[in-house]
């Protein structure tokens, strides 16, 4: 028997030479539908990414354990993860009716101080995550040290969590290019601010359940308090070296 596509001869159910498979069958609706559509959706919403977002949705603390322990094959790659997604968040950001800056000031002076330091953010991602992660991750590492996991483990669970706080937040950003009214977005805002605290207990809670080592009182105290500590002293080191960095180039805050 031979290939139809490339002539070769082939006794299986393959060819050897090109990989086409031997048995063909005519063009039908059915075959369209089963071969063409369904098993295209379906690869598409198998990817890497597709299948991260999802775990980081579901099972975010138990998936990166995992994927840290060596089950890597389905994950994306968690820089790429977290570049790609702050991408996105850039093109959202253009079409939001309201700032960040907006939703989390009061004060129209400071309003303007707040929104250049959310832009700076928003355009360096790579700088934001080689500020904070390890920020971050010195709590972690420190308050779960018994966990055996060395610290560029921390890292790399910090930059995941990081991804899954970044969807988190984009949600307000959404919502705030469909709507302009400043007091509902400044509740929702205000309400995920709460969603986010809770995400990051709940991931660090999964990734460290080891109930040989740590009670469920003491996973959830240590972690509460390392999110804690972590989004504080990030933030503080983030806004310093947004300060210095604009202290060199001489541009006015104000």
């Amino acid at each position: 028997m031979n290939c139809l596509n490339c002539n070769s001869e082939t006794t299986g159910s393959y060819c050897y030479n090109c990989g086409q498979k031997t048995s063909t069958t005519r063009f039908s609706f059915k075959h369209i539908f089963k071969t063409d559509i369904a098993n295209k959706f379906y690869s598409f919403f198998k990817n890497d990414l597709f299948f991260t977002l999802k775990e980081l949705a579901t099972r975010p603390g138990f998936s990166v354990r995992e994927y840290i322990e060596g089950k890597r094959v389905n994950h994306m790659n968690y820089m790429s993860l977290y570049l790609l997604l702050s991408a996105a968040g850039i093109f959202l950001d253009k079409y939001a009716k309201v700032t960040e800056a907006v939703l989390n000031t009061n004060d129209d002076d400071s309003a303007k101080a707040i929104s250049k330091y959310y832009e700076f953010v928003r355009d360096n991602p790579k700088t934001f995550i080689f500020i904070t992660i390890p920020v971050v991750s010195v709590f972690t590492f420190l308050f779960f040290k018994k966990s055996k996991f060395n610290f560029s483990e921390h890292l790399i669970m910090n930059v995941y969590k990081a991804s899954a706080v970044l969807v988190i937040t984009k949600i307000v950003t959404l919502l705030s290019i469909l709507t302009s009214n400043l007091t509902f977005l400044k509740i929702v805002n205000d309400l995920f601010g709460y969603v986010v605290f809770g995400y990051s207990v709940w991931f660090l809670y999964q990734f460290f359940y080891d109930n040989k080592i740590y009670s469920k009182l003491s996973i959830f105290s240590r972690t509460a308090l390392s999110v804690l500590l972590g989004m504080l002293f990030s933030t503080i080191f983030m806004f310093i070296y947004w300060l210095i960095e604009f202290a060199i180039t001489g541009q006015k805050i104000f």
